[in-house]
Parts: structure tokens; C-alpha cells; sequence
């Protein structure tokens, strides 16, 4: 496994609970019947990386305060979470997309199936 699959392999860690979603696959940007919603929802995917990206950038930050006592744009880029930040970062980033995008789920019983129409999600009954 080359390094860039094992960084995208470990971005897609934990994600298991979007992999149902429609879409989930690469190429296949298509959610909904209504491609405006599509379009929406992709700007909400993007501000949501964007957002992720800051916090992850802030505990760095943060991190590098406490250790070192100082931070530089260098000891930002270089920086390498050990095991235990890791998971809490890992642990976060679950937390923050089941929170984002937890609504596509919100009208499904366990272990339902979504039905993605015209933006309105309906769980099987």
C-alpha cells in the first residue's frame, strides 16, 4: 500500500456511519432527485471539511502551546500526533459528523434503509 492510500484509507477510518448513505462511493456525487439539494448539500460537506480542518489545525495549536510553549507555521505542518491524540482526534471527528450530518438519519428506525427523494428522507416501515 502506497502512502497516499494509507492516508486516504485512515481519513476514511471510522466513517462507517455515512458508508449506507447514497453517494457515499467515489463518483457518485448524485444524493437526490432534486439536483439543487445535491448542490446544497455539497456546500455543506465542503464547510464541514473546512470547519473539521480548523479544529484539528486548533488542537495542534493548542497541543504545541502546552508542550512547547510556542507555535510556528513549520511546527503546525510538521507536527505528529501520537496514539493517544490520535484517537481523541479520531474520536472528535465522529462526534462532529454524526452531529453535522446526523439528520440524514433522523427520520430511520435501526437498521433501516434510506429512501432519498426530492430532498425528504423516508425510513422503510
Amino acid at each position: 500500500m502506497t502512502k497516499n492510500e494509507k492516508n486516504r484509507a485512515d481519513l476514511n477510518d471510522g466513517l462507517d456511519h455515512v458508508k449506507d448513505l447514497p453517494g457515499f462511493d467515489k463518483g457518485h456525487p448524485h444524493y437526490f432527485n432534486d439536483q439543487m439539494i445535491d448542490h446544497l448539500l455539497e456546500i455543506c460537506l465542503q464547510l464541514a471539511g473546512e470547519i473539521w480542518v480548523n479544529r484539528d489545525r486548533q488542537a495542534v495549536m493548542e497541543h504545541l502551546l502546552a508542550t512547547k510553549g510556542k507555535v510556528t507555521p513549520e511546527m503546525i505542518e510538521e507536527f505528529k500526533p501520537d496514539a493517544e491524540m490520535k484517537q481523541e482526534l479520531k474520536d472528535a471527528r465522529k462526534v462532529f459528523s454524526q452531529r453535522i450530518f446526523g439528520s440524514l438519519y433522523a427520520d430511520l428506525e435501526d437498521g433501516g434503509k434510506a429512501e432519498f427523494m426530492s430532498g425528504v428522507v423516508k425510513g422503510e416501515s
